[in-house]
């Protein structure tokens, strides 16, 4: 399969239309330039980024070059132009992760080196790019340690910091699932293939592995197809009791769907694919 570079691709470009406005609030709420203080005083960056890299497999070209022409191969398409260090984390999850502002390290789990396809790593490596792309990764890590920095933060806060932390850990996880709404297009816009896209949401599904070769995908597009809730105010007061716990692989599919058939997909490609 051709793939075409993204020339002059920018990050907003593709943003998701809720990603931006739940990240507007976030950055508005009461208390978030206080917690990000916090973090950048605390060195927590340095510290995550210690605790992940000391306890997974640096993945080098010499080691795991499939691996690493996948992401080479990512960053290429979507003109990234600093690339991240590789690592493998054990876990039995198709995710990855992204840590690092400045200097960002991605952190691909084990089952994703055994279990993916080169197109299915194009979309995961995609994913996190995007998240680079779009300026997430400063709030993604606030998201890891909320709890601790909240705690830290209790004693300057005259008791109001259980107050504080209600509305902002609100604000951060309901902003973290809109995020993966454009983490979904920026792998798809990676991978340049729908149905693998499709695939890989119906894995994190969970769709059972015996069924990964002959799953009738039209079946998963009609269950995101019927996915909606009746309006934003009522899909915010359900992500208040998700914070972040879940997937919602079927929603992402859903909003990948309609970003799909809208034609926004294939304009941006023909926009910018050489």
């Amino acid at each position: 399969m051709n793939l075409a570079r993204l020339h002059s691709l920018k990050g907003f470009e593709y943003q998701h239309p809720r990603d931006k406005k739940a990240m507007r609030a976030l950055q508005e709420t009461k208390g978030i330039e206080r917690v990000v203080k916090k973090f950048y005083d605390m060195g927590i960056e340095k510290i995550i980024k210690l605790q992940s890299t000391g306890s997974s497999l640096a993945a080098t070209p010499e080691a795991f070059p499939e691996l690493n022409r996948a992401l080479d191969t990512a960053c290429t398409i979507l003109q990234v132009p600093t690339r991240p260090d590789l690592y493998i984390r054990r876990s039995e999850a198709l995710d990855a992760i992204t840590l690092g502002v400045d200097h960002p390290i991605i952190l691909l789990t084990s089952e994703c080196v055994n279990r993916c396809s080169s197109q299915e790593l194009l979309f995961i490596f995609g994913r996190q790019l995007a998240h680079i792309q779009n300026n997430h990764i400063l709030y993604k890590e606030i998201g890891f340690i909320f709890p601790e920095l909240i705690d830290t933060l209790a004693p300057v806060t005259l008791g109001l910091s259980s107050l504080l932390s209600g509305g902002l850990r609100y604000a951060l996880f309901y902003w973290e699932q809109m995020a993966e709404f454009t983490a979904d297009r920026g792998g798809l816009l990676t991978c340049q293939d729908v149905p693998t896209a499709k695939l890989m949401l119906a894995k994190i599904a969970g769709l059972p592995e015996k069924h990964w070769g002959n799953f009738d995908l039209d079946v998963f597009e009609q269950q995101a197809s019927q996915y909606q809730l009746e309006d934003e105010r009522t899909f915010e007061k359900f992500m208040r009791y998700l914070f972040g716990n879940n997937t919602m692989a079927v929603a992402r599919a859903s909003e990948l769907g309609h970003w799909i058939k809208s034609g926004d997909f294939g304009a941006m490609m023909t926009m910018h694919g050489r």
